[in-house]
């Protein structure tokens, strides 16, 4: 692919060591720390092989991006492949997993996040919450099943912040940016989240 190598990477690891916003991939015009020919994947969930459709976005992402064009712009033509992409690829399928529990009388869901990027929004990623996404219930927080069961509390920590942040009015730039101080400090041992049963 002209000399670029896409790896597949533990998001996991990126995300408690270097970036706390590094989610389903990246390149270097995104992601400085990204060597400059070099594409980084996340991890999915075991057979979704939704890893392609990751590829196809920041491959497209970043040729337009290397040939000049802002950011905005870059990802606005990559979503359009990509979008176009899933639509023709994926069958439906069932968004809900399972339930985890609950926060703060929110109940946490473990959804199907191939399917939540397919059929409504192909930025979900890790997690969400209806003040957020319209098309997640205000009662509910979602985690993607492509964050790892180890990873689940960190995530659940940022939506449980950020949603209740929301709730009192805050906007969602300025909830994100809190949440993710507060997961930073999560990972760090610094915080804790509590799942009720």
């Amino acid at each position: 692919m002209d000399g670029l190598a896409i790896w597949r990477v533990d998001g996991h690891a990126v995300r408690d060591r270097l970036d706390v916003e590094f989610t389903n991939g990246h390149h270097h015009f995104t992601r400085r720390y990204v060597p400059l020919e070099e594409i980084w994947l996340d991890r999915e969930p075991p057979g979704s092989g939704e890893w392609r459709f990751w590829a196809r976005h920041q491959l497209v992402e970043r040729a337009e991006m290397a040939a000049g064009a802002p950011y905005p712009t870059a990802l606005v033509r990559a979503n359009r492949v990509e979008r176009a992409e899933r639509r023709a690829a994926e069958p439906p399928r069932k968004l809900r997993r399972r339930l985890l529990g609950a926060v703060d009388r929110r109940d946490v869901w473990l959804v199907d996040g191939c399917a939540v990027r397919t059929r409504f929004h192909l930025d979900f990623t890790l997690g969400g919450h209806g003040f957020r996404y319209r098309f997640i219930p205000r009662r509910e927080i979602w985690i993607d099943d492509a964050v790892a069961p180890a990873e689940r509390p960190a995530i659940l920590h940022h939506e449980a912040v950020e949603v209740e942040l929301m709730a009192r009015g805050m906007r969602y730039a300025d909830a994100h940016s809190r949440a993710s101080c507060a997961e930073a400090r999560f990972r760090a041992g610094q915080a804790e989240c509590r799942l009720a049963p």
